[in-house]
């Protein structure tokens, strides 16, 4: 697993969006290319307080996903693990920071799932791809499977060395399970 800082190396939210924005930090970013590409394990997951897929709400600016928030960090870094073959070979992004459960695919095929608010009074229901209000009102993403009714819970990713499988899995603040996914097994080549 990759555990980054977000509040450390930030520039501010009210900076514009570009090159010069990062939420990350040039020696965090470095670090982590450097560690995912020496890394021989099977699946590598990027775990972010905040999301880089979403959606969130249009009128936030403080986190990846947000337009005129760090989108470009988000873009680069996307572009980058298309070039040396993560997508679709063991890497997923788990994030923290939503009021609700989701699984989220960006138009790349770059993976993010949801751990959601922990109990009830704070879930809230989740905003969709395609939503004017949110950050891809264009519904670019696809989300096969975001919290409904919203609630508490937790997620929780478990590896099956038997089978190479990585599985996730979304509870709600009872430990009732909610979905389930599994990961493809990654390929030899990354």
């Amino acid at each position: 697993i990759w555990l980054t800082e977000n509040r450390l190396y930030r520039s501010p939210n009210s900076m514009p969006d570009g090159p010069e924005k990062s939420i990350w930090g040039q020696e965090q970013k470095a670090w982590l290319k450097q560690t995912l590409l020496s890394s021989d394990a099977p699946y590598k997951l990027l775990i972010s307080p905040t999301p880089l897929i979403g959606p969130d709400d249009l009128r936030k600016t403080d986190n990846h996903c947000d337009v005129g928030g760090f989108q470009h960090e988000r873009d680069e870094f996307f572009n980058w693990l298309v070039e040396h073959n993560f997508v679709g070979n063991g890497f997923a992004i788990i994030c923290g920071d939503r009021h609700w459960q989701y699984r989220s695919i960006h138009p790349l095929g770059i993976e993010e799932y949801s751990c959601g608010a922990l109990v009830d009074a704070n879930a809230r229901p989740p905003r969709q791809p395609g939503d004017p209000k949110g950050t891809d009102p264009d519904n670019l993403i696809q989300q096969p499977y975001a919290q409904d009714p919203p609630s508490g819970g937790f997620l929780m990713a478990s590896i099956s060395t038997e089978q190479r499988t990585l599985t996730i899995c979304w509870h709600d603040e009872h430990g009732e399970r909610l979905h389930v996914y599994t990961l493809p097994v990654p390929s030899a080549d990354r």
